[in-house]
């Protein structure tokens, strides 16, 4: 959990071997000055939040064997200087913003074992220097997720001993080089995701040792070799999204055609050819005939005529990357576990959200298969708009609508660069969580399909322009088969979700239901009053958000309120009252046990309620009457009434 920027007092422990910063929350950039650290042997700064450039002064670590910068958002060139780190192994830049071309230069670190240089956005073509030079590398190669050019190099050969290489998701074209063949330890190949064309090489049959190999999504042609690898069912490959490929039925591919079938098929096309146009000239005369006579009869159509409108329009490949820059960083709105959200204009000038998928992981396409089933069948006000779905070779995703004011994260936890956040009283606290409310509650009880988020936090919850709350990210919703008013049929349920909102059951092994998804809005509403994350540092041990709010309810709700909250209801007593009641939904809503909580549709109510008498528009009374009603429903054997004090309400 170490913040702040890398101290350069740091640099003084110049016999240094060994530092290890890793997985912490490190800011700023690289500094300089760590070319100091001249007897240094392995570095790790991975997983944190560096950026700026790569100092060319780490080729001053002549002992350097290790360095591992990955996970952060490191920018610009790879420098040529990290060639003069004579000794370097192992080299991780893997999941940065590092952009240009891959030096010629890497070709003097004849010793590397292990290069990965994965989802950055290196372009232009893979050098062959380089790849010749990589005679050593004994794991594996990555070089996926990029934006790279070209064919790959016929160098490959060289790289006799690495385990894997991964080269997919770049734009690489022409054939598979028969060279792959000669890398003959290599255990996992991945070609996918990128522009291969012609038939797949039966050199690759000579890949004794090969586990995994994925040549999906390019444009292969041709038959598969029944070769070597190819019939052993054992080693798993990918085909598809290769159109013009053919082989036996246990690839699930069309079958390929003999000599004879080439020559009925083609005789059976010159027949259909010539029997269609005959067809095709007599519908004409037909047609033209009919439309004489009804011109000749002056009918018009009907004032009511009209064309059918396609409630999901299509967008092409070049439409997505104009209206994103080339998904340019720029445009980036947010990270997700199954990809990158970015900011699009399409051609009309309409601004949308469009949500690209991380198409290396199998979670992510189901991921997007459920969304695009679930976001199809259901609209509400509050739940975000699906305006179309993608799917190109490389490509994958939702074309969603834009929320202008960002997520509620963004304005609960505001970085130092966030603009235009919003500082949320009670009054705004109130109308975006009545918004989630009223979402929730149709997918609980008013979908035609009874629907569990699962995922339910406040980065999944949009602000429109005028502040108006979306639901979003259907990527883990699952649909409930009922069996009684909340629980699901099954029994089989993997823990999902973000740390801190799941709620306690399903960490039993428990099914899913609506009621978990009203513990998770429950948190949502104790962050908002608290603004403090779950997962924040505060919390070991046994000590969780909600236990700390009970602990201070009704009593010393000062220590936990969120001190621009008090401002805003400090000066009125009624409006105190509507905020311990809200504070007592919220714990309402998180109870440990699932049968105690409210449903979803109650706890609108409330709010609603609630928002009247904040409003001014409803005794506080009726205030009272509706908490009790959250009780009663709710059917606790213990409740936090208990342990409040009478006149609270």
């Amino acid at each position: 959990m170490i913040r702040g920027s890398i101290p350069k007092q740091i640099f003084n422990l110049t016999n240094l071997t060994y530092l290890d910063l890793g997985n912490n929350f490190i800011s700023g950039n690289i500094p300089s000055g760590i070319g100091r650290f001249r007897e240094l042997e392995r570095l790790y700064l991975y997983g944190n939040k560096l950026e700026g450039s790569i100092p060319s002064e780490i080729g001053q670590m002549q002992h350097l064997g290790l360095l591992n910068l990955s996970r952060n958002q490191l920018s610009g060139k790879i420098p040529d200087s990290l060639c003069s780190c004579q000794q370097l192994r192992y080299r991780f830049l893997q999941h940065n913003k590092l952009s240009g071309a891959i030096p010629v230069s890497l070709e003097g670190c004849q010793k590397l074992e292990l290069l990965d240089l994965s989802y950055n956005k290196l372009g232009g073509r893979i050098p062959r220097e380089v790849i010749a030079s990589l005679k050593n590398l004994q794991f594996y190669l990555n070089l996926s997720w990029n934006s790279l050019q070209g064919s790959l190099p016929q160098e490959i050969s060289k790289i006799v001993m690495a385990q894997a290489i991964d080269i997919s998701g770049n734009r690489l074209t022409g054939v598979i080089p028969k060279s792959v063949g000669d890398c003959t330890a290599l255990e996992h190949l991945n070609l996918s995701h990128n522009a291969f064309v012609g038939p797949i090489p039966e050199s690759l049959s000579k890949l004794r040792n090969l586990q995994e190999m994925d040549l999906s999504f390019n444009n292969l042609s041709g038959q598969i070799p029944e070769v070597g690898l190819f019939p052993n069912r054992t080693v798993v490959t990918l085909f598809m999204g290769n159109p013009g490929l053919c082989g036996p039925k246990n690839y699930s591919l069309p079958p390929c055609p003999n000599l004879t079938q080439e020559n009925h098929s083609l005789l059976k096309k010159i027949v259909l050819s010539v029997v269609g146009t005959i067809a095709f000239v007599v519908c004409c005369f037909i047609l033209g005939m009919l439309l004489r006579h009804k011109l000749s009869r002056q009918l018009v159509l009907p004032s009511t005529f009209t064309f059918r409108r396609l409630d999901h329009p299509k967008f092409s490949y070049q439409d997505l990357v104009t209206a994103t820059s080339g998904f340019d960083e720029s445009n980036l709105l947010g990270l997700g576990n199954f990809g990158s959200v970015y900011k699009g204009v399409l051609r009309d000038g309409k601004v949308v959200a469009i949500k690209a998928l991380n198409l290396q992981t199998e979670e992510a396409d189901k991921s997007f298969n459920r969304e695009c089933k679930l976001l199809g069948r259901i609209r509400h006000r509050n739940l975000i708009k699906v305006i179309s779905a993608f799917s190109y070779p490389g490509l994958k995703g939702l074309v969603l609508q834009f929320a202008t004011n960002g997520s509620l994260e963004k304005h609960l936890h505001p970085d130092r660069d966030d603009e235009g956040f919003c500082k949320l009283g009670l009054r705004e606290c109130l109308s975006i969580v009545i918004d989630v409310a009223h979402g929730m509650e149709y997918l609980h009880h008013d979908c035609p399909l009874q629907i569990a988020h699962c995922d339910l936090k406040p980065s999944n919850v949009l602000l429109d322009a005028d502040m108006t709350a979306l639901v979003t990210d259907f990527g883990i919703a699952r649909l409930i088969t009922v069996t009684n008013s909340d629980s699901l049929s099954t029994t089989t349920f993997t823990l999902k979700g973000s740390i801190g909102y799941i709620a306690p059951e399903y960490g039993l092994g428990g099914s899913v239901s609506t009621k978990g998804d009203v513990y998770s809005y429950g948190i949502l509403i104790l962050e908002m009053v608290t603004r403090n994350r779950p997962s924040d540092d505060m919390f070991e041990g046994d000590m969780n958000l909600q236990k700390w709010a009970r602990l201070a309810f009704p009593d010393r709700l000062v220590d936990i309120v969120d001190s621009e909250l008090l401002k805003d209801v400090n000066e009125n007593m009624e409006d105190n009252r509507c905020l311990l009641s809200f504070i007592h939904i919220g714990l309402l809503c998180t109870s440990e046990s699932a049968g105690e909580r409210p449903s979803i549709r109650d706890v609108a109510n409330a709010l609603e309620s609630l928002k009247a008498t904040f409003m001014g528009g409803a005794a506080t009374s009726n205030l009272t009457s509706t908490i009790s009603d959250l009780l009663h429903n709710a059917n606790p054997t213990e409740t936090l009434a208990s342990n409040s004090q009478s006149s609270t309400f």
